[in-house]
């Protein structure tokens, strides 16, 4: 609703924390750069009533650290800063403002409007080459400071309008560098016996440009066919014509322990962006029942999950 009056103090604000909401950004690619325009979930409604006055401003107190270039606060994670920029009406004094650390906008003489909308718009900044590891946990708490310094109404109304955090960064996952395909040397029936057989090392597996500012990146080799048996990180093969029956694939770790199939296991030494080689690990033949072992081609699959928290 706007209206045409001569207003002069603010009569109410509509103060609420209204949440930082981080899952509009993604964190840029280059040290310096932001996240571009500013952005908010949610604006700041307020009142304004007819006086003579003509001092009233409103501001902002920000509880947190501004870095060195006076325009770029510190968040929970030294690898990420936010920027602010705050927004009145047109005829505000400036109508906007990133000045640090109080943002001040003054109340023009004769405001157009008696209703309206403050907002409080934010972006990130990338602030080192390597993003630590762990979420933003914590951001600057704004208070709002609206001033009738004239004796009308009352003299101060503030609050805390952001500081909560009700969304994290939107995740850019890891690049995968693994093969396509691993050959295992031929089975021969006079070699078969119970147990691993044809035992290869795998290429190496390397997450590549992975994401900092979470708090864990896992991996899971999960069997696309199946398991046949879990537990001894053995996975089911093709079955049909032309496919060798009673013959599985092992999936082991670099010491010859089975590995853990379909289960989430952690990055060990994630901490922060940057590339990741996994554990070595082999590949094997594995049967479990050498009377009953028909001949064929040997084939199963394997997908790489990668997972975020």
């Amino acid at each position: 609703m706007v209206n045409n009056a001569n207003a002069h103090y603010f009569s109410n604000i509509n103060i609420r924390d209204m949440g930082y909401d981080l899952d509009n950004f993604t964190i840029p690619a280059n040290v310096g750069e932001n996240t571009g325009g500013f952005h908010d979930n949610s604006s700041i409604s307020y009142s304004v009533a007819a006086s003579s006055g003509t001092t009233a401003y409103v501001e902002l107190s920000i509880n947190g650290t501004l870095l060195s270039d006076n325009k770029t606060w510190a968040t929970s994670n030294p690898g990420i800063g936010i920027q602010y920029r705050f927004e009145g009406v047109a005829d505000f004094e400036p109508p906007e403002s990133e000045t640090a650390p109080t943002y001040r906008l003054n109340m023009p003489h004769s405001p157009g409007v008696t209703y309206s909308y403050f907002h409080l718009r934010y972006r990130l900044v990338r602030l080192l080459e390597k993003i630590p590891a762990g979420k933003i946990t914590s951001l600057p708490q704004v208070t709002l400071m609206a001033h009738n310094p004239e004796g009308e109404g009352t003299s101060l109304i503030s609050g805390v309008i952001l500081s909560k955090i009700t969304s994290d960064i939107k995740v850019t996952a890891c690049g995968i560098d693994a093969p396509t395909e691993i050959t295992l040397p031929t089975l021969y029936g006079n070699t078969i016996q119970n147990g691993a057989l044809n035992v290869t090392e795998a290429p190496v597996v390397t997450l590549t440009n992975c994401p900092g500012a979470v708090d864990r990146i896992s991996y899971n080799f999960s069997a696309v066919y199946g398991t046949h048996n879990a537990a001894n990180g053995v996975i089911n093969t093709v079955s049909g014509d032309g496919y060798a029956q009673n013959v599985y694939i092992q999936v082991q770790n670099a010491d010859g322990t089975p590995h853990q199939i379909n289960t989430a296991i952690p990055v060990s030494n994630y901490d922060g962006s940057g590339d990741y080689t996994l554990p070595n690990f082999k590949v094997a033949y594995f049967v479990d029942d050498a009377n009953n072992v028909r001949p064929g081609n040997v084939k199963s699959a394997i997908e790489l999950k990668v997972t975020y928290n």
